[in-house]
């Protein structure tokens, strides 16, 4: 008869890191131009005006202006709202 307990090791105890998905920058937020709006894993949000999307469907700003989210179809959309102050800001500056 064994006078130790035969050392054991547990098959359980691994776990993925976060993949830090979601809304990153939220309705009436003023952004720049290629700024990340909403990582996803499929198209939850879909690009509206001045939205473009990535291979891994990021959502991001093609252009300054506000964010505004809204629905379109029954999809839920994303759009970039150039003020004219932002827009003429932007033409000087370019």
């Amino acid at each position: 008869m064994a006078h130790k307990k035969g050392a054991s090791s547990s098959k359980n105890g691994r776990d993925s890191n976060a993949q830090r998905l979601g809304v990153k920058r939220f309705g009436g937020q003023v952004v720049s131009a290629g700024e990340i709006l909403v990582r996803q894993r499929g198209t939850k949000f879909h690009p509206g005006v001045l939205v473009g999307i990535g291979k891994d469907d990021t959502l991001f700003a093609l252009s300054a202006g506000a964010v505004e989210f809204g629905k379109k179809r029954g999809r839920k959309t994303v759009n970039i709202v150039v003020a004219p102050v932002l827009a003429a800001a932007e033409a000087v500056s370019a």
